[in-house]
């Protein structure tokens, strides 16, 4: 039996990385390939869109188009990667280029994230009507709303954070799965996510003052943070390249350290569940 440790789970990701640490760098690899292709393909349309409309003033509304629809191809691309980790971790045996596919697996994590983000919106209005509200009332009202609000709001993200590795592994959207799985379980959760929370802002910090050390190697450390894109890129292309690329290729590893977690939980869980 998998009994839920916090600690285990919340390095989940750590130890995915370093078995499949080949599957990683290929994810890392499609990432670059793939958001190149989403850039050129929005640059394309937008100076299609231009072209077409034979200066129209419509360069706002082509940057527009060409903005969401890069915003949602981006968020298609980091759809696959974590639908690829679920694959990966819960049903190796399954098809798929790395783990990767576009089907209906993907398909119900976008409808759950749309959803979320939904419930999001709608729990955030009332929250701030009512800051404002009471902001005339008395000082510190906003700020008592703001904190009940993140307190609540991180509860029941604890409650429900489940949805998508169940989604994956049942073929279905079931929230209150996830809400009656996790009963019981909020400080365990908590402390996994407390715990892989501060293991990825290690390794964000770790990334960054390596790349600062590799680019100010090269190029040296001062001018470069104090000019435009254009100028560093014309100035130090080697430097703005490896910043601008590096991130790219490590953000799959880093979905693994955040979302491992999580699929350890619900694996653990639902063994425990099952011999209850």
């Amino acid at each position: 039996m998998n009994v839920f440790s916090p600690s285990d789970a919340a390095l989940e990701g750590v130890q995915v990385l370093r078995r499949h640490w080949r599957v990683a760098v290929g994810w890392g690899v499609f990432n670059l390939v793939a958001l190149v292709a989403v850039i050129v393909v929005t640059v394309v349309v937008g100076v299609g869109i231009d072209l077409a409309a034979a200066g129209d003033g419509t360069s706002s509304a082509a940057a527009a188009i060409g903005a969401v629809a890069g915003g949602l191809a981006t968020g298609l691309l980091e759809t696959m990667l974590i639908v690829g980790l679920y694959r990966l971790m819960l049903r190796p045996e399954a098809p798929g280029f790395l783990h990767l596919r576009l089907g209906r697996d993907e398909g119900r994590l976008f409808v759950i994230v749309l959803i979320m983000v939904c419930a999001l919106v709608v729990f955030a209005i009332p929250a701030v009507a009512l800051g404002m509200a009471l902001h005339s009332v008395m000082g510190g009202g906003p700020v008592i709303v703001g904190l009940s609000c993140l307190g609540i709001g991180g509860w029941l993200a604890l409650r429900f954070g489940l949805t998508a590795p169940m989604s994956f592994a049942e073929g279905r959207i079931d929230f209150m799965g996830s809400w009656r799985l996790t009963r019981g379980h909020g400080a365990a959760l908590f402390g996994m996510w407390f715990l892989n929370f501060v293991l990825v802002m290690i390794a964000w910090l770790t990334l960054w003052l390596v790349l600062f050390v590799l680019s100010g190697l090269l190029t040296g450390f001062h001018g470069f943070w104090s000019e435009e894109g254009g100028e560093a890129l014309q100035s130090h292309p080697g430097r703005y390249l490896l910043e601008a690329i590096v991130p790219i290729i490590c953000m799959p590893a880093f979905i693994v350290l955040s979302q491992a977690p999580w699929i350890a939980a619900y694996r653990d869980l639902l063994g425990d569940a099952a011999e209850a």
